[in-house]
Parts: structure tokens; sequence; C-alpha cells
């Protein structure tokens, strides 16, 4: 009965199903806590204790937001996009499942492929594409044909939809193109920072309907919830790979508010195509995948009228089985200040996802910053 449901929720949600081994890690962060206003903790392999640029407020928050989700195992990390400061490093589990590529990027990868098919100059946010099938797989029949349903580009990142990204990078895309891209983007190897972490990996296949598939979020490689911010950031910053944190500078005052400076890693994104993929990604919490977990009981948006980037992710796998969730974003999109990427790796039988948990930190940062309702700034 358990194989059989465990099936059904995998085919209706257009899940992936496949083993969920985390890939060898450094020791990460451990003993993390909260002292004199500033959190310390054991960074890699050394036992010393040492001060980080979290948030302690911010921090709290995470922690208690990860413990209510019930979730085994899961992360929360985000960061300053302007500086590249990380702010909230939580994990939830028994290793630092912030660094650790334990679950598939599933769609969250369709962010690699928008920016390669925007990059090779192959579609813009009017390109119409139709499509077919792409719920729980991507099959040899859904790449032909002219495909039953249509859509423009623009609105396919927001919305998710499978059978846009596995047509058009089949189409368009070479496995090199889409190795390239997820490199750029933190997908794929190391992200510039000053701790440890292990790399995250992307799988693209050479066959056309392994190519499309992986284009499309299937079998496209593990990715670390650091990976998953480190996309969001470059995107915030026009395209700039803008180097992250966690180690205080000497001298820094409590709570690790001494300013950072700025450091960059050359380039991941050209500036337009990072400010085409913001407009797309605003689509997911406006009328896409994550709309619903933008708005309130009583039908009022989360955070007002900011406008909000991000993409979602879900999929199942691993033994034992788990429903894994993505939420990635930053926020205003229009003048980014904070990048948050949440992943919550649940039992079958779950009490919230990482779209919930992420718009909830974004709330706390806002709500403290300005009390009373969450408004656009001008």
């Amino acid at each position: 009965m358990r194989s059989r449901l465990y099936l059904a929720l995998a085919a209706a949600a257009a899940l992936w199903i496949a083993p969920a081994t985390a890939s060898p890690a450094p020791p990460g962060v451990r003993k993390l806590h909260v002292e004199g206003g500033a959190v310390h903790a054991a960074v890699g392999a050394s036992s010393k204790q040492v001060r980080l640029t979290l948030d302690p407020d911010l921090q709290r928050a995470a922690e208690r937001l990860l413990a209510r989700s019930g979730a085994p195992e899961g992360a929360i990390v985000a960061s300053d996009v302007r500086t590249g400061r990380i702010l909230v490093w939580a994990s939830r589990g028994k290793r630092d499942y912030v660094a650790t590529p334990l679950a598939p990027s599933a769609s969250l990868f369709k962010i690699v492929t928008a920016a390669a098919l925007l990059e090779a100059g192959k579609v813009n946010v009017a390109t119409p594409v139709c499509y077919t099938g792409g719920m729980s797989a991507i099959t040899a029949r859904d790449l032909q044909g002219r495909g039953a349903t249509c859509t423009v580009f623009g609105e396919a990142l927001g919305r998710s939809i499978n059978g846009v990204f596995a047509r058009l990078a089949g189409q368009h895309l070479t496995a090199a193109d889409l190795r390239r891209k997820a490199r750029d983007l933190g997908f794929d190897g190391e992200v510039p920072i000053d701790v440890p972490v292990a790399p995250s990996a992307a799988q693209i296949p050479d066959d056309a309907l392994g190519l499309a598939r992986a284009g499309a979020g299937f079998w496209s490689g593990r990715l670390s919830p650091l990976g998953a911010l480190f996309a969001m950031q470059t995107i915030a910053n026009d395209g700039e790979r803008v180097r992250l944190s966690l180690l205080a500078p000497p001298g820094a005052q409590a709570g690790g508010d001494a300013p950072a400076p700025r450091s960059t890693d050359g380039r991941g994104l050209r500036p337009e195509v990072a400010r085409t993929l913001r407009s797309m990604l605003e689509v997911t919490t406006r009328r896409g995948t994550c709309a619903k977990a933008f708005r309130k009981p009583d039908g009022t948006r989360a955070l007002g009228s900011m406008p909000v980037a991000a993409k979602t992710g879900t999929l199942v796998g691993g033994s034992p089985s788990r429903m894994f969730s993505w939420f990635a974003s930053f926020a205003p999109s229009d003048r980014p200040e904070i990048a948050v990427s949440v992943m919550l790796a649940n039992d079958i039988a779950w009490r919230t996802k990482a779209n919930l948990v992420g718009r909830e930190l974004l709330e706390i940062y806002f709500g403290r910053k300005r009390p009373g309702p969450v408004a656009r700034r001008r």
C-alpha cells in the first residue's frame, strides 16, 4: 500500500524518483551558538570557535522555522546580496546540509536552462512555445510534433513547465552548454566562499532524450542549498558572481555588522540576461508555482506589494523515501537586499514545504526592518 501511494504521488506531482545519497562533504559548520550578540561556530576540520557573519536574530528565527517544519533533514541559508555576507546558516539533521548536495536540483535546474537559452539568443520572453506532456516525466513522444498547449517563454519558468524546457533544451542546447552555465551559476562545482564546502554536481547526459530531461530538471544532478543561494545572488547582482563570506572580518563588532568588502569572482551572466531572468522569476510568486504560498488565508498578499523573485522545486527520492522541496529567492526583486535558499527533506507525509518556510523568513527579515505592513520601496 505504501509503495502504491508513493508511486501515485510521484506521478501526480511530476516528481523525480531516484536514490538520494548525499555526496561526501567537509565537516561543515558545527557547534553553532550565539554569544555576546554574535554567532560563533567551529568551521571545517578545526575545533576552534570562530566568529561568523550571521545575523543572530535572523539565525534564531531560521532555526525555529526548521524545527517547526518537522522535516528530518533541511537547511536554510541567506545572504546580503550586495556584499555576499552570509546572514543565516541553519541546518537540521545529522550533517551540515547547507553545504551538502543532498537533494537533486529538480526544477531549480530550469534556471540554468533558461539562462543558457537566453545567452545563446535562442529565445526571449515573448517567444511562443507549444508543448505536450511532461507532467511526471519527459518521453520521446513529448518532444515530437507541434504540441497541444502553448505559452510564451516568459511565463514558463515561473510556472515551471517541464515540456517547454525539455523541448527548447533539446532543440537549441548541448550538454556542454548546460554544464558550462551550471558551473557559472553554482549548480556544478564549489561556490566561491571563505570556508570549505562540498561541490554540487550537474549530470547532463549527451543523448537527445537525456539532455531534454535534464534541461527540464529531471536527472540533472545534486545541488546544495548554498549553490542555489549563489545562483539567486548572481541573478540579483545583474550576473556578477559576488563571493560569499561566512567568517567575520577581524575587528567585527558583535552581530558581525562590520561592513564586508565586496569581492567578485567574474561574471556568470550578461546583465541583460540576468534582468530577464529576474522578471521571469517574479512570475513564480505572482501567478506561478508559489502564488498560493504568497497569499494569506484572508486573501492578502504576503509582503504586501513587494516584488519577490523565486523558483521552487519538488521531488521524491531516496532511502528512506523523502519528499524534497526547494525554494530559492531574492527580494525585493527590483532592489535586491536578501537572497534565501531553503531545502526540506520531508517524509512522504509532510507538514510544510520549503516555499512557505522561505516566505516566512522573508516576512521576518522585512518585518523587523519596516514595522507594520510590508510595502514596496519607492
